[in-house]
């Protein structure tokens, strides 16, 4: 069983880090687990990587990938690159250009045949991603962190048909983790930010009628992670954050009709470098659209649409 890590992204990557990226990945593999447990990290050689890229970067004068821990700044949006996954389990990085849309993709030579499901995470509020959770098809939720290690958190994950980390819903420092089961019954699990959970809470049942939810961060503009989701009718609908545990949700927000157009939603930040909190749809031709966020609470979360890639059907994860 094979297993991809985090894989730490920029703001505003260039051409030369990308590339340094790439060059550094190409013959990374993962560690190989047993039936009943996760395999070992990769995330260090992809932490080296990025390093590698960044000093490329400085040293050719192109925009570098800023994160607190070298300038004390603390990003106004998270930007993480895409990971994708085709039908034979491959996986590919690409990254944010800066205008909705990606430079070239980049193989990493990691299956992610065993992988269900995957979120990533910014428990130390960077604005780039040090983690992610991934269910694997065995039910077993782990915890993968760039630090080079991976925590079993237990079998079972395979009752919940979604998992998301919008962010911090809960209030505290940590990004919490969103769980649907099979009955449609939604569940926080508020993060204590070295993979593991306080007790889950549930947030009522009837979300089995949401044919897709997604979001990563502010998308209202009021500081607090939100969530879009989907109707059976097609719907959109904005449920904004309010920061509290027992109630991560206030009133929705209609959106209005035509979302059923896409079979993804994938929020990974800000693509666009403006601050504020984007989206992305694929729909059923595998064309991918980017909605540049407007972070206001007017509930027009988003600007129009704009055509930013064909050929995405082929890929099984987008995250």
């Amino acid at each position: 069983m094979a297993i991809l890590s985090g894989r730490k992204g920029g703001r505003a990557l260039s051409r030369i880090a990308v590339a340094a990226i790439a060059a550094a990945l190409v013959g990374t593999t993962a560690g190989v687990a047993s039936a009943d447990s996760v395999p070992s990290s990769a995330a260090k050689a992809a932490q080296t990587a990025q390093k590698s890229a960044q000093a490329k970067a400085n040293k050719f004068g192109s925009a570098a990938p800023r994160s607190s821990a070298a300038s004390g700044e603390v990003p106004a949006a998270e930007t993480f690159p895409l990971i994708a996954a085709d039908a034979s389990g491959q996986g590919y990085y690409y990254s944010p250009n800066g205008v909705g849309g990606f430079g070239e993709r980049f193989n990493l030579k990691i299956s992610y045949k065993d992988i269900s499901q995957a979120t990533k995470v910014d428990n130390n509020k960077d604005g780039v991603f040090d983690a992610f959770y991934e269910v694997y098809t065995n039910g077993h939720l782990a915890f993968d962190n760039v630090d080079g290690t991976v925590t079993d958190l237990g079998a079972g994950w395979d009752a919940y048909n979604l998992i998301l980390t919008p962010g911090d819903l809960g209030g505290a420092p940590a990004d919490d983790l969103l769980a649907r089961d099979k009955s449609g019954v939604l569940w926080l699990y508020t993060a204590k930010g070295d993979g593991s959970f306080t007790p889950r809470v549930k947030l009522g049942a009837g979300w089995g009628a949401m044919t897709k939810i997604a979001g990563r961060g502010d998308m209202n503009g009021d500081g607090k992670a939100d969530i879009i989701a989907v109707d059976t009718a097609g719907t959109g609908w904005l449920y904004p954050g309010t920061g509290n545990w027992a109630a991560p949700f206030g009133n929705r927000v209609k959106l209005g009709g035509g979302w059923n157009t896409y079979n993804k939603l994938v929020g990974i930040g800000d693509l666009d470098f403006d601050g504020k909190v984007d989206l992305y749809g694929r729909d059923a031709a595998g064309n991918l659209w980017f909605y540049a966020g407007t972070g206001t609470t007017a509930g027009a979360p988003f600007k129009d649409r704009v055509k930013v890639g064909t050929g995405w059907n082929g890929m099984r994860l987008m995250f």
